[in-house]
C-alpha cells in the first residue's frame, strides 16, 4: 500500500510540475508574441502650392493593431476651373516604422487626375506587420504619423519640384 501511495505522490508532483511548466511557457510566448496593442496612427496632409487641391484625411487619427488591415479614407478636392494632376509622396515618423507598414493598395501608387472643382475620395489599405512587436526598435512604439504630400504631377514628373 505503501508503494501504492509513493508512486501516486511521484506521479502527482511530476503533474504538478508539468502543469506549471506548459502555464509557464504559454505566458512567456503569448506576451513575446502579443500583438493586440494598439498603436494610434496620426495621419497628416500637405498639398505643394504649386497644385490648387484640399486634401484631408476623413479621421485624423486612426487606431490599429498589428495584423490588421485598415482602409484609410481621404477627401480631395480640385479648387481650379481645369483638370489638374496631382502625385503624392508619403513618409513616416519614427522613421524605423515604416519597415513594417505594408501599403496593400494606394492612391499613392499612380498620378492622380481630377476635373475642374472635382471632389473625390482616394484610399490607402494599409497592414501594420506583427513583426513590429518583436523589433527591439519598434516594439513599445504606440503613436505612429503618417504624411501623404500632393505635389503637381507634371512639375513632379519633369523634377521642377
Amino acid at each position: 500500500m505503501r508503494v501504492i501511495k509513493e508512486n501516486y505522490l511521484k506521479l502527482f508532483s511530476i503533474s504538478i510540475l508539468l502543469i506549471v511548466l506548459i502555464v509557464g511557457i504559454s505566458i512567456f510566448f503569448n506576451q513575446s508574441t502579443k500583438s493586440d496593442k494598439p498603436i494610434i496612427l496620426n495621419l497628416l496632409t500637405s498639398v505643394h502650392p504649386n497644385l490648387p487641391w484640399t486634401f484631408k484625411p476623413i479621421n485624423s487619427n486612426i487606431i490599429v493593431k498589428p495584423g490588421e488591415v485598415k482602409t484609410i479614407d481621404y477627401i480631395v478636392e480640385n479648387l481650379d476651373n481645369r483638370e489638374t494632376s496631382g502625385i503624392a509622396t508619403f513618409a513616416y515618423f519614427p522613421n524605423q516604422f515604416g519597415n513594417y507598414i505594408r501599403k496593400l493598395n494606394c492612391f499613392c501608387y499612380d498620378a492622380q487626375t481630377l476635373k475642374a472643382n472635382q471632389k473625390g475620395k482616394y484610399s490607402v489599405v494599409l497592414l501594420i506587420d506583427p513583426e513590429v512587436t518583436k523589433d527591439n526598435k519598434t516594439k513599445d512604439i504606440k503613436e505612429v504619423t503618417i504624411q501623404f504630400t500632393f505635389f503637381d504631377y507634371k512639375e513632379y514628373k519633369e523634377n521642377k519640384i
